[in-house]
């Protein structure tokens, strides 16, 4: 078996995991399942996989790595601050609701899997000093208030991934469809950095 073709099969594997994922949630799907969509044994699937929490990692791992670049493109780019802040919401937002399986897996594995915790916060940490430093900017010219530079980060994170962390929460409690759903955490991207907005430029 050539590499274009292992590629091309893990290619494959990944996007099918992907839509079972989506269609079932993690501890909802089954290899099986994921075999058949890729057209592959689930003997194959094993091979290149061993299992479905290494398959997921490997999700998790290819999303956090194409989210990660943006992120920092967003904040090292020529603008506002107020303009990047706004973008990042929005781009973060709209690669959960493609991944939205995500969140709920990565607090689990945080809690079993204390490797994945120092990797995962290893990955922030450059995001997160660059936010800081665009913040403190602000901060010292005297247009916002000041504040711990990890409260901000955490907040921003927090009111985005929430909704995704309790989804089946809000869609029950306020009898969403899937379509009123997408609605709400669209409209989040605006009103998520205008209530940290507000905060920096109104507390003193």
């Amino acid at each position: 078996m050539d590499n274009t073709t292992i590629h091309d099969t893990e290619r494959k594997i990944l996007e099918a995991a992907r839509k079972v994922f989506i269609a079932k949630g993690m501890h909802g799907a089954r290899m099986q399942e994921i075999a058949d969509e890729a057209g592959i044994n689930k003997a194959l699937l094993h091979y290149y996989f061993r299992s479905k929490d290494k398959l997921f990692q490997a999700i998790f791992r290819e999303t956090f790595q194409e989210l990660m670049p943006k992120a920092m493109g967003i904040f090292t780019t020529e603008g506002t601050f107020e303009d990047k802040l706004r973008l990042f919401v929005s781009n973060y937002i709209d690669t959960i609701n493609k991944n939205h399986f995500l969140p709920v897996f990565v607090f689990n594995e945080i809690n079993q899997n204390p490797e994945m915790l120092t990797e995962f916060v290893d990955a922030l940490k450059p995001l997160q000093q660059v936010m800081a430093a665009e913040l403190q900017k602000k901060v010292a010219s005297g247009e916002y208030s000041a504040i711990n530079p990890v409260q901000f980060f955490s907040n921003v994170m927090a009111m985005t991934l929430f909704p995704f962390l309790a989804k089946p929460l809000l869609t029950n409690a306020f009898a969403m469809s899937e379509e009123q759903f997408n609605a709400f955490v669209d409209e989040r991207k605006v009103l998520i950095p205008e209530i940290m907005l507000t905060y920096l430029k109104t507390v003193k």
